[in-house]
């Protein structure tokens, strides 16, 4: 316990706090005389620089699509830094699929990415039995879409293959994952998905609440990267107006916190 204060004032304006400390080591339990004698030092101590800004990326799925034009305005609108997973075989399988294409190539906000030109045809366990013809699959995508970049996500799976770090999901596909990334590519998953409907271990969510969610999983550094998260979404359900209006207020409510920033992959 502090017995007694004296300040003293001086000519430069700079005030010192001195203390007189009984000694008696019970009055301050755990510390010595003299760490808290040492309390004019304080004045040197150099201020905590504030935690760098956290990295959302935000990733959509399976088109193009109905709901990809949707995709599309939410970047202009915004200035918003949006990565796509684009099917070949829906890009060229109707004449307004092309159309959504190339308002994707032409539009500077989206950044495009290899989801496979046939998706498995969502025989997902068969399709990754035989990695040489997913790396076929990819490939045929890639030149068909005109793909710039060597950004690959896996149909129906979570898997990371990014420069030196992996990740597995829980089902097959290990082997394809593998030999993509020994072709070069880099295979993305998600930290998080967020969906306009249940679905097995997916709840719905508002834009506050998901908001919510990736502050703690930043924080608690459960994500594949530190300080940045990957958040899967897809285009088809932005057709629903109510679920685009919570992505709407969780863009929002996250530029405004301050220490959220909106990336392309090619930053990741």
């Amino acid at each position: 316990m502090l017995s007694s204060w004296k300040i003293k004032i001086l000519s430069m304006g700079t005030v010192l706090i001195f203390s007189t400390i009984k000694s008696k080591k019970e009055d301050i339990p755990g510390h010595s005389n003299a760490l808290v004698a040492g309390s004019a030092s304080v004045l040197n101590a150099k201020p905590h620089s504030p935690p760098p800004p956290y990295s959302i990326y935000l990733t959509f799925d399976d088109g193009p699509c109905a709901g990809s034009e949707k995709v599309n305005e939410l970047a202009w609108k915004d200035s918003l830094s949006i990565n796509v997973f684009l099917i070949g075989k829906k890009a060229f399988g109707a004449n307004k699929n092309s159309y959504l294409l190339h308002d994707y190539i032409d539009n500077p906000y989206i950044e495009i990415g290899n989801h496979s030109y046939t998706h498995a045809e969502r025989h997902y366990r068969r399709y990754f039995k035989e990695p040489l013809l997913v790396l076929d699959d990819f490939n045929r995508n890639r030149d068909s879409l005109k793909v710039a970049n060597n950004f690959a996500r896996l149909p129906g799976r979570n898997f990371f293959r990014v420069d030196s770090l992996s990740r597995n999901d829980i089902s097959n596909g290990k082997e394809a994952a593998d030999t993509l990334a020994s072709r070069g590519y880099s295979v993305f998953g998600w930290d998080v998905e967020w969906r306009n409907k249940e679905d097995r271990s997916i709840h719905l969510h508002t834009g506050k609440e998901m908001l919510a969610i990736t502050e703690k999983m930043l924080l608690d550094k459960k994500t594949f990267n530190n300080d940045r998260i990957i958040i899967l979404l897809h285009d088809t359900e932005l057709k629903d107006s109510a679920f685009r209006t919570e992505l709407e207020d969780f863009i929002q409510l996250a530029k405004q916190d301050g220490r959220f920033r909106f990336e392309h992959l090619s930053a990741y």
